[in-house]
């Protein structure tokens, strides 16, 4: 690879002896990768359905040469997300609970929020992106992901912590970077590199933290990571920040090389806030009236409880458990989408059909080339009447709703396969 000198120039005086096997390794193809949704499958139901992936460790797998997921109804429904092996480190550092309330702070496009979410499927995922068009790729991610529990918001880092306060038990920073542990699979990363550059990315890191910090109470976990090797970035930040918040002590620390894993460039340090929290004042949890929203859940749904949120444009929403309030806060979505109300009927969203569990009473499972066809938008024969979740292998892939022999393509255009 053609490497700029003055990064080659520190890697060598970073890695040692080791540099020559950096080298060859970054002479190599990377290879893809994905992790099994655990809110959807385990790894070992994965390798059933998919035995041409090739288990990694974890819930990891090598995806085989050519394999196309937007092609694969699995992928479409949720099955597994497209992830490099190296990215899934940081969260297995954490130690969760699954009632736990996290925070993802620079959470697109998701990979690491949906890793999170599966990890805590009876507490509270706050996704953050501040960039308005990567937060709703990160909230469509989500939603394939099945993810029930997360209140996806775009906000500057510094002001959505100002509005919660040290709420949170995990807080994830997956910092922005100069993105050297990506150089093998993405040639802008190398062509953006300078000294410059590495110097501006560790001076944002460090505010992140220095914002970050503030939503960990006390006996909190706060999980830094890049995909950089520069200790500009990593170590150093890490040091600045511990000799700034003496409240914290860092519990565990590690890099990846791609010459080192299977995988890209990773680094990931977990910090604990020492002391130990009160126990978090349960806000209330008032249900909001929605008529419709309420016999739907009664007649269609089963296995999906929580207040209510009824919104001015006829949406309804079922909450997570909350550890704070969300006034004043830009969210794109809190909690499950159970659709809205339109001239006096009930139309369930997407997000319902999708919601891991399989919320929707009725189901049509579909083979492999039903499934396609529905992922096309065709419509299919069924003798079945109302709404229902369209499945395959057991997994949903959207809704529909049987009326006269005909199964009605509700998938939304914006996903369908062209």
């Amino acid at each position: 690879m053609n490497l700029p000198q003055a990064y080659l120039n520190r890697m060598k005086a970073q890695l040692g002896q080791d540099f020559p096997a950096y080298l060859a390794a970054m002479e190599m193809s990377e290879r893809r990768a994905a992790r099994a949704n655990g809110l959807k499958l385990t790894a070992e139901a994965l390798s059933g359905l998919r035995p041409d992936f090739v288990p990694a460790g974890g819930e990891g797998f090598l995806l085989p040469e050519g394999f196309a997921p937007g092609k694969d109804p699995l992928h479409a429904a949720g099955g597994y997300y497209v992830q490099e092996l190296s990215a899934q480190m940081p969260v297995s550092l954490f130690e969760l609970t699954p009632g736990m309330a996290v925070l993802d702070l620079c959470a697109a496009p998701g990979g690491k929020s949906s890793q999170l979410a599966a990890q805590v499927p009876q507490g509270v995922l706050f996704a953050n992106e501040i960039v308005p068009g990567r937060a709703s790729v990160l909230l469509g991610n989500l939603e394939r992901m099945g993810v029930r529990n997360a209140v996806v918001t775009s906000m500057d880092p510094e002001k959505l912590i100002a509005g919660t306060g040290p709420v949170f038990d995990a807080v994830l920073v997956d910092a922005p970077c100069a993105g050297e542990g990506m150089f093998r699979k993405d040639p802008e990363a190398v062509s953006a590199w300078s000294p410059e550059h590495v110097a501006a990315c560790a001076k944002r890191q460090r505010a992140i933290l220095a914002s970050a910090q503030g939503a960990v109470r006390a006996g909190g976990q706060l999980v830094y990571s890049t995909c950089s090797f520069s200790p500009a970035e990593n170590g150093e930040n890490i040091r600045w920040f511990l000799s700034e918040y003496k409240e914290f002590e860092l519990a565990e620390e590690r890099i990846l090389y791609p010459h080192t894993s299977l995988g890209e460039g990773q680094y990931a340090a977990r910090l604990r806030r020492r002391g130990t929290a009160p126990d978090r004042p349960k806000l209330p949890r008032k249900s909001d009236r929605a008529p419709l929203a309420e016999a739907f859940l009664r007649e269609e749904v089963m296995g999906l409880s929580g207040p209510l949120r009824a919104l001015p444009d006829g949406r309804a929403l079922l909450l997570p458990p909350l550890p704070c309030a969300l006034e004043g806060m830009r969210i794109l979505r809190a909690g499950l989408l159970l659709g809205e109300s339109v001239k006096g009927r009930f139309v369930p969203a997407h997000a319902l059909a999708m919601a891991a569990g399989l919320p929707l009473r009725q189901r049509v499972e579909l083979s492999a080339a039903d499934a396609l066809r529905y992922l096309h938008g065709e419509t299919l024969p069924a003798d079945l009447s109302g709404w229902c979740a369209v499945t395959h292998l057991g997994l949903a892939l959207g809704l529909a709703k049987g009326a006269g022999g005909i199964l009605k393509n509700h998938l939304p255009k914006g996903l369908r396969m062209l």
